[in-house]
């Protein structure tokens, strides 16, 4: 009983949800190499959990030694990856899902939320104080609109940004 009590209260990441950055970088064998054993890993285990922590410091040593491209990548083949059943069937629903797609790959009490609110049927409000780098949520939203053929326009709000220590980023997302 403890260690289930002691399994809600640590702050995880899925493995499978991590291993999006090797499928990104997959023409870069080499580099991906390099972050892992930087990181102290051979392999990312897409069964396992990874502690929270060390997965937001591994996306953002990604973004340092790479670039916010490659992060945005990594970001884009995320939602690529992804299994959806048939009721995510637009922009609209995929972007009012990504909430509950986080919750299924990072759990915990402190792992913050993704909230989505529709301005009207081609614009909506993204609330992320989920930790990570900016470019990585940038990536996944691209790739949910790209997934019904839209290019997003996304304006970052002014309230601040998660990488200048804000506790959210607020992303206008206009298709």
């Amino acid at each position: 009983m403890g260690d289930q009590s002691e399994q809600q209260q640590k702050n995880e990441y899925s493995g499978a949800a991590l291993t999006s950055f090797i499928v990104a970088l997959a023409d870069s064998q080499g580099i991906v190499d390099k972050l892992l054993a930087d990181a102290g890993v051979e392999s990312i285990d897409p069964e396992a959990w990874y502690d929270y922590d060390w997965a937001v410091s591994f996306f953002y040593k990604i973004e340092a030694q790479l670039g916010k491209a490659a992060i945005a990548s990594v970001g884009r083949s995320m939602i690529e990856a992804a299994v959806y059943p048939p009721e995510i069937d637009g922009v609209k629903a995929l972007l009012a899902s990504l909430g509950h797609w986080f919750a299924l790959n990072a759990r915990g009490p402190e792992v913050g939320t993704i909230l989505c609110e529709f301005e009207d049927d081609h614009s909506a409000i993204i609330d992320n104080s989920a930790r990570g780098p900016c470019s990585l949520n940038i990536g996944i939203i691209e790739a949910a609109c790209a997934r019904y053929g839209t290019v997003p326009l996304i304006e970052h709000g002014t309230e601040g940004c998660k990488d200048d220590g804000a506790p959210t980023c607020i992303y206008r997302v206009s298709w």
